[in-house]
């Protein structure tokens, strides 16, 4: 039931879906009011939420700035969570349009920034239960220099509360000490850094992949855009999932 509610509830927090709603509901409502009422909750929707300038200033408020790490003392671990990888119809795996966070991982460890990296990566939803992404994700960074024992992985989450719990298993038996960088997606950093506080791991974000809020603001970003409706999902779903964790935990 759970796994149900998590593939049906993001269909329900997409600004472009409840337009399409509104527009199936205005067809068959016959009272001319009811009709108007819908037509204005179309337009509205798609203003607010296809203004680029808006999405930009949520997105600087939700998400945290890149991080420098420069100067930071190397830390013992850097906690890759997985979505960067997906299977293809043969179940062999490809980087798919999160793979910054794979790359920025690499990078860290190739420049003693992190001394180990743990890859937290089941299949989430994906339908292919056979491709694992942590393995997969373990033997590309071998074949791009990274010591064997540099580099732990578990393929059992399918959210991000099993990626804290699975994550914590695999740091006590390591003995590696906090705190950790947490390697995620900008938009994911603060339901991901809120989940793993609540597991007891204490982490330092590094947020990757901005889909938005780097840019600087410009006038013609009020001028409508329905690209920018889709990018909306990312931020709504995060912030409903946010909510509903910080929720659940005070009940």
């Amino acid at each position: 039931m759970h796994a149900l509610a998590s593939a049906i509830t993001p269909y329900f927090l997409s600004p472009l879906n409840w337009i399409l709603i509104f527009i199936v509901v205005r067809f068959f409502i016959k009272r001319p009011k009811g009709k108007r009422i819908c037509k204005i909750a179309i337009v509205f929707i798609f203003i607010v939420f296809s203004n680029s300038w808006l999405l930009n200033a949520y997105a600087k408020f939700w998400q945290p700035a890149p991080r420098d790490v420069s100067k930071d003392k190397p830390y013992s671990c850097g906690i890759l969570l997985g979505g960067f990888a997906s299977p293809d119809e043969n179940g062999t795996g490809y980087f798919n349009n999160s793979s910054e966070r794979f790359l920025q991982a690499v990078k860290l460890y190739k420049e003693g920034k992190i001394l180990s990296i743990l890859i937290s990566g089941g299949n989430g939803k994906d339908v292919d239960k056979k491709f694992s992404e942590g393995e997969w994700a373990k033997n590309e960074m071998l074949k791009m220099g990274i010591p064997d024992s540099a580099v732990i992985y578990e393929d059992k989450s399918d959210n991000t509360a099993d990626n804290a719990l699975n994550t914590k298993r695999l740091l006590d038996s390591a003995s590696l000490h906090p705190p950790y960088l947490l390697i995620t997606t900008a938009s994911h950093i603060p339901r991901a850094t809120l989940i793993f506080k609540t597991a007891g791991i204490p982490t330092v974000d590094f947020p990757c992949n901005y889909l938005a809020g780097r840019s600087g603001y410009s006038f013609f970003e009020i001028i409508p855009n329905p690209s920018v409706l889709l990018v909306w999902n990312f931020y709504i779903k995060e912030t409903a999932g946010y909510c509903a964790y910080l929720l659940k935990e005070k009940l």
